[in-house]
Formats: structure tokens, sequence, C-alpha cells
């Protein structure tokens, strides 16, 4: 089997996150900070440890790096957390519905509006779009950092630049970019991270993380236990126990440690390259029939045929064992910015662990289509 769909999820793991998981399992108990026996501790210091490293690697800190469910519940965090009552949200046209639910939810409730800018031109052009959709009461400007459906990347330092300009917040949607790209909270004038662990960071599903800037409080949108201040009746005002109520994944935070480790080893830029290579590996080798759907330099490639749909060429690839993903990817706005039409577009994504190999046999196959 050849799997192509890492922007969903990377598959395979390192070996090191699979016995980080079940290490935590065999010698972990207890809630961290929620005990005084010694496996209560022992989680303790695995949380730190991974919030610690995970601060490190994106230029923030720890006590400001929440741990949450994944890049999703992140976002939900930052959005409907930060956007002040009637206040206006301003989001690209290449955003994930983890972006786009979140955003519209508000706007049904009558609690915010909402624009868009246009993401898909270089990079003035997107900031003068930026610009020509700011209002007097734009409280959040969103970006994602790196869409789902193509390798199209944002210019997250000039417009985190524009924000502190503006006084405005900043959110990121680095579900594709985190692992990938080197990113500083503070570098690059990010208010809110959102970060996925199963992705570029090559650790398990079921955690991601929601890194916060100075002076930025989310107001919580789970509320239970967080290990201190019970008597109170509301969330505690620390962080980041105010946006972790209940029991945190341990496993999942021991295998997104070894993921992150395993990562810095080898390297953001390292891993980049390799996956671009592969990128341009694939294009190369496609017929006249095919179209792509945005850039295709670097670790996603969308593509359509002109007599076949998605779903048609999905179900050859997996015929021939090759696991891509077809239809909108959850992100439809990008879909038609990109003009992948009334079926989506086949989503073919590359990791660390893809190889030249693996780009010939997916040519193989579609070069018998026709």
């Amino acid at each position: 089997m050849i799997y192509l769909d890492n922007a969903a999820t990377t598959w395979p793991k390192p070996p090191a996150v699979i016995e980080a998981v079940s290490e935590a399992m065999r010698s972990c108990g207890g809630n961290p900070g929620r005990g005084s026996h010694p496996m209560a501790d022992a989680a303790a210091q695995l949380v730190y440890t991974c919030r610690s490293e995970a601060a490190e690697f994106f230029g923030a800190d720890p006590s400001r790096t929440v741990i949450t469910s994944g890049a999703t519940a992140s976002l939900n965090i930052a959005i409907r957390g930060l956007v002040p009552h009637g206040g206006h949200i301003l989001c690209d046209n290449l955003c994930h519905n983890a972006v786009r639910r979140p955003v519209l939810s508000l706007v049904r409730e009558g609690r915010a509006a909402a624009g868009q800018y246009d993401a898909s031109g270089s990079d003035d052009e997107i900031l003068a779009s930026i610009r020509a959709n700011l209002r007097p009461d734009t409280a959040l400007i969103i970006a994602t950092h790196q869409s789902n459906v193509c390798s199209k990347v944002l210019p997250i330092r000039r417009v985190g630049r524009l924000c502190r300009e503006q006084g405005i917040l900043f959110v990121v949607d680095a579900a594709q970019s985190a692992g990938h790209f080197p990113i500083d909270m503070e570098r690059d004038g990010i208010s809110a991270l959102a970060v996925p662990g199963h992705k570029g960071l090559y650790g398990p599903q079921g955690i991601g993380l929601l890194v916060i800037g100075e002076g930025v409080v989310p107001r919580p949108l789970i509320f239970g236990g967080a290990g201190i201040r019970s008597l109170e009746a509301g969330m505690p005002d620390e962080l980041p126990e105010r946006l972790e109520a209940g029991t945190l994944p341990l496993p999942a935070a021991a295998g997104l440690l070894a993921g992150m480790r395993w990562v810095r080893e080898r390297g953001t830029e390292t891993i980049r390259r390799h996956e671009s290579s592969l990128a341009r590996l694939f294009t190369g080798g496609l017929s006249g029939n095919f179209t792509l759907h945005g850039p295709a330099d670097g670790s996603v490639v969308g593509f359509t045929h002109r007599h076949r749909t998605p779903a048609e060429i999905g179900n050859t690839l997996a015929e021939a064992g090759i696991c891509v993903r077809t239809g909108f990817h959850c992100a439809p706005d990008a879909c038609r910015t990109l003009g992948a039409g009334e079926n989506g577009c086949v989503r073919l994504s590359f990791s660390a662990f893809s190889t030249e190999e693996d780009v010939e046999r997916i040519l193989k196959v579609l070069r018998r289509l026709h």
C-alpha cells in the first residue's frame, strides 16, 4: 500500500512515537497535577516536558501552550473565545471548515460579523485584499498558513505585522504548516496558533495545541475540572488550566513529544525540501488531461482530470493500493477559489516517509486514464 493522504494524518508514525505512546500507557497513571502519588507525578512531568518543548518549537511561553484534542478544537477556542460581542472577523478564502464553521456560527448567533479576503494571489495582493476589507470594528484576522487543498502558503509574518499596526488579534491555522515551516509567535505577530499533533509533527490523533501570545486570554469553551481552584464556580484565570478542562490525553502527549523531537532532529527545512521535490516529480509527470489547482511545490497537490471525476480517480487508485483523498477536503471555499469544480479535486499529500517510487507508481496508474 502507498499512503499519500498525509494532509489528513501522517502515516506511518516514527517508531519512537509508537513506543512513547505505549510506554506512557504502561507507566503513567492518574491525572497530571491532580494527585500526590508517583504515577501522577510522572504524568505531570510528561505533560510539562511536552508543553515546554512545544513552546520552544513555536517560540512561546510553556504556560501559554494549551493542550487540546486537535487543531479544530484549538481554532474553536481561539475564534469563539477571542472575538468581542459584535466584533468583525476577517478570514481568507482558502479556509478549512474548522475556521469557516465557527465563524459562521458566531454570525448566525448574532455575536459577530464576518468577511473574507482573497488569499489566491501574490503576497502583496493578499495584504492589499486584507486592507481593502478591514473595518473599524475588525477584531480578528485569521490566516490559513498553508492550504489543505494545494501548497499555497500565506505570508503570516507580514499579516502579523499588519495586525500589530492595527491593534487586531491574529489567529493562524497551522494545520498544514506546523512541522513544515518555522513558526515563531513573537516574530510572526501571532495572537493564537492552532496546531494539530497528528500531521506534520508526526504524533498520534487526538491531541493538538493552542499556543497563545502574551496578553491574550481567550474565554473558555469547555468547563470542568482543571486541577486548581476547585472551590471556585468558574474556570481559573491562569493559563493553561483555564482552557484545559477535563483529563488530558496523556499517551497522545507522549507521542506528540516524541514526534516533535523526531521532526526537530531531521529539520523542518529538510522535510519540506523532500516533500517539494516529490511534488515537482509528480506534477512533471502528469499528462495534458490533468489540471492542477493552486501551487504544487510543497507537501500538498490538488488536481482534476478532464474526463474523470475525482471519485472515479480515487477509486481507481484505491484498487491499485494507493491512498489519496477526493472531494472538497472540508474546504469548499478553497476548492471554489482554486477552480476545482463541482466535484472538488483529488489530493495527494506527501510526508517525510514518501518516496520517488511512490510517485512513479501513482503516475503509472494515472497515465492509463483517458
